[in-house]
């Protein structure tokens, strides 16, 4: 894949390989000459000079009975004066149909379906390289990067009818964000950044920083695609006390803490959460689906949007698809659901060694398969700030780390359960200009042995029955509580923690819930936390390079807890951390305020990559892992993925909003 090369707060024209419109609807597959500003997609008055007429509006026929009995308005009343047109990726669709997916439960594999109805101020492209315009029209950066304004779509609407402003973008800053009842500390990216809003006029917001953020744009696109940078202030300052004086007193007359605890039920920063309970039925959104009825334990389904902002070429209200449906199972019912036909697009967490079996029935069950490149395999991350002196002490010393590395089989694991697809490799983003293959290969060779003589240069000497033992005299003896989210098969954690037993480790596995495992490390009381590299591409580390350090988490935090208290408190709690952490986070700090490409940019870079791989805080398993991606037959406008990761938004850049069924 090639390197980023976004020169940002420029526009670029891309051509488009089709023939020009003469009747036919246009799409992607059929045009012909047409350059458009933004790859697959036109603002309207783009669209409608390329038409030389007036494009006109088509009602979603879901919603021809609520406009009949006046219950919603007619769709050119519903949609924004100034729609995004989208070009469909092979035809312009027909609507109907419930596109059918997998999780595993609630806030446990759940982003691949919000990707599907997502609505963010800017979205990468298919080309996972590219940012264009969304909820935003447009966006213009100050000379120095310290000052960006928005531009939004004049007569936008939320999902309940009311109008959607500049307004909500100030609300969410100013009064969600910066808010320290809500939030006693800013939420990082924002509070990393001292930064403020300004509202200029209805459709213009500016978003203000105290030192350059470049990286930014990239940010909102990918990692920060689940939180949403505006929030609906008409409905939501009814529970705000700074809109409403008497917001504390009905909290807690109804049980609430405060007026922030009530308020924290209909807003929540990932913004999936919102729709976890009955409650979200109430809250508006952007997003191409809305809650249709009350959650519960098996699933949610959501129906299209009446007051979506997209618009085809053919000027169809987007989205085609008019429900999403969202059911909760067990990983290993997942295979025989997708085989049966009842499921119509499935990547989140599917383990590769499930992709024999899926081939081998596509004809049976109508679906094909591809393969994307997600990133790297599961990442292990001992506990170095550890509450127990003895593991913590262990943990914190790079040789033991180096150690474990050196014991762990990947090539057995590639060949075992990856289907020998993988390369094995420390945990590193895949397409860095300032990674090695040294690097990649860093402490990653099988050696057993070596393994051996750094534990016993380090003090962890074997007992007469074979196990080592910490500086107390006892056997060290580990726990891995792993949540299947993150290691994808009951079988990678028990073969490494074999290669662990052989080298004298005694390693004790059991399967946790994904909650259950996130509140050990928020309670800093784990021993082995697990993780998928959270910047595995270089967008998303130039976006967010503090998920490449110390907590390491991309939705949550994953070690380092301690550490990561002490800085956010500045000192006030949690634990100081060693030179080397001070020294990433200053590092990522410079990171996202400079230019992609440039020399001290690939500098700062390679910096970073060394201070993980000298204290390998993040021991990698296998690189370039394909993400078994399932797509029903009977789907239309599906591209080819090139990627699919988390930190894009699955199949966000994919534009499922035009797919459709055939």
């Amino acid at each position: 894949m090639k390197h980023l090369s976004v020169l940002l707060g420029c526009c670029f024209f891309l051509l488009i390989s089709a023939t020009h419109l003469t009747g036919a609807p246009l799409t992607v597959k059929t045009a012909t000459g047409l350059k458009t500003k933004h790859r697959n997609q036109m603002e309207l008055t783009e669209f409608e000079k390329y038409l030389g007429r007036d494009m006109v509006a088509k009602e979603n026929p879901l919603f021809a009975e609520r406009v009949d009995k006046g219950i919603l308005p007619g769709v050119g009343e519903r949609l924004p004066k100034e729609p995004l047109v989208v070009i469909p990726e092979t035809a312009v669709g027909t609507y109907g149909g419930t596109l059918r997916g997998l999780a595993l439960s609630y806030e446990s594999g759940t982003s691949e379906i919000l990707s599907w109805r997502q609505a963010n101020l800017v979205r990468f492209s298919s080309d996972n390289r590219t940012i264009v315009p969304n909820v935003a029209k447009s966006w213009k950066w100050s000379k120095d990067y310290t000052r960006i304004t928005f531009s939004l779509r004049a007569g936008h609407r939320w999902s309940d009818g009311a109008p959607f402003t500049a307004d909500d973008l100030v609300f969410y800053m100013e009064d969600i964000i910066l808010n320290k009842e809500i939030h006693e500390k800013t939420p990082s990216p924002w509070g990393d950044f001292g930064v403020k809003a300004e509202k200029i006029d209805e459709t213009r917001a500016a978003f203000i920083f105290e030192r350059p953020y470049t990286a930014l744009l990239f940010y909102l696109g990918g990692n920060g695609s689940y939180y949403d940078a505006f929030a609906p202030k008409h409905f939501l300052k009814q529970f705000h006390i700074k809109y409403n004086p008497d917001a504390d007193k009905e909290a807690r007359a109804l049980g609430f803490e405060n007026w922030a605890a009530r308020f924290r039920i209909y807003w929540n920063r990932w913004k999936d959460a919102i729709v976890n309970k009955a409650t979200g039925l109430e809250v508006p959104t952007l997003e191409s689906h809305i809650l249709k009825q009350a959650p519960t334990p098996e699933g949610r389904l959501f129906e299209a949007n009446p007051y979506y902002f997209k618009v085809d070429t053919q000027g169809n209200q987007l989205p085609y698809i008019n429900y999403h449906q969202e059911r909760f199972l067990k990983k290993k019912d997942w295979g025989n659901e997708i085989i049966a036909g009842r499921v119509d697009q499935k990547s989140q967490n599917m383990p590769l060694d499930i992709y024999p079996l899926l081939k081998d029935n596509q004809t049976r069950g109508n679906y094909s398969i591809q393969l994307p490149i997600t990133g790297t395999g599961p990442a292990i991350f001992f506990n170095k700030t550890h509450k127990d002196p003895v593991k913590k002490a262990v943990f914190a010393n790079p040789k033991f780390n180096f150690a474990v590395s050196l014991a762990i089989n990947r090539s057995e694991l590639n060949k075992t359960l990856f289907l020998s697809l993988c390369t094995p490799q420390q945990a590193l983003p895949q397409n860095l200009p300032f990674t090695t293959e040294a690097d990649k290969q860093f402490m990653a060779g099988y050696s057993p042995e070596k393994a051996e003589a750094l534990l016993d240069e380090i003090g962890l000497k074997k007992g007469p029955d074979g196990y080592r033992r910490g500086s107390d005299g006892k056997i060290l003896t580990i726990n891995w509580e792993y949540s299947l989210q993150y290691v994808w098969s009951d079988e990678l954690p028990r073969r490494i923690a074999e290669d662990w037993n052989a080298i004298g480790l005694d390693i004790r596995i059991k399967e946790i819930s994904t909650k259950e495992a996130r509140a050990k490390q928020l309670a800093n009381e784990n021993d082995i936390s697990n993780e998928w590299v959270s910047a595995p591409f270089e967008p998303t580390l130039f976006a967010s390079p503090i998920t490449f350090m110390p907590p390491y988490g991309t939705a949550y935090p994953v070690t380092g807890i301690a550490w990561w208290e002490w800085k956010q408190s500045k000192g006030a709690i949690g634990e100081e951390p060693p030179q080397w952490v001070k020294d990433l986070w200053e590092i990522g700090e410079e990171f996202v305020t400079l230019v992609p490409g440039s020399d001290w940019y690939n500098a700062v870079g390679r910096q970073i990559i060394r201070l993980n791989l000298e204290n390998l805080s993040a021991i990698g398993t296998l690189g370039e892992v394909p993400l078994v991606t399932v797509v029903s037959n009977r789907l239309s406008n599906i591209p080819q993925w090139e990627i699919n990761n988390y930190g894009y938004g699955y199949a966000y850049p994919y534009r499922p909003d035009q797919w459709y069924f055939k």
